[in-house]
């Protein structure tokens, strides 16, 4: 990849971008091209946090903690744990969902990343 190709070496860096912060939680971009069709974004937390698939299916991977719960605010599914290293789907249909550290991660810091369809792409 030469300097004629139009691709610099600030595409080829992964830069790391909060897009959100609230008490015991941050989101971060993770700095996936923009010409990518698929997001990525971790979300770190020692409470409960809120998410919403926005309408594309969300993929997620617990990747700090012990054990999370995914639960629906409004009964779209039944509530469920998940471990370390773990990968869970949670459809398009759902819309509101909510992750939490629970067991031997309650109070302490949990990590998810998430992937989903960019707006517009599908």
């Amino acid at each position: 990849m030469g300097p004629g190709n139009g691709l610099g070496k600030k595409n080829l860096i992964n830069r790391v971008e909060i897009v959100g912060k609230g008490a015991g939680w941050t989101e971060e971009r993770t700095g996936l091209h923009e010409l990518e069709f698929i997001e990525t974004r971790r979300n770190w937390s020692t409470d409960k946090t809120s998410h919403d698939t926005k309408g594309t299916v969300n993929v997620l991977n617990l990747v700090e903690g012990r054990e999370a719960i995914v639960e629906s605010p409004n009964g779209a599914f039944d509530a469920f744990a998940v471990h370390y290293a773990e990968t869970f789907i949670v459809p398009a249909a759902v819309g509101a969902y909510t992750i939490r550290p629970v067991g031997e991660s309650e109070g302490s810091k949990c990590g998810t990343i998430k992937a989903f369809v960019r707006s517009g792409q599908m």
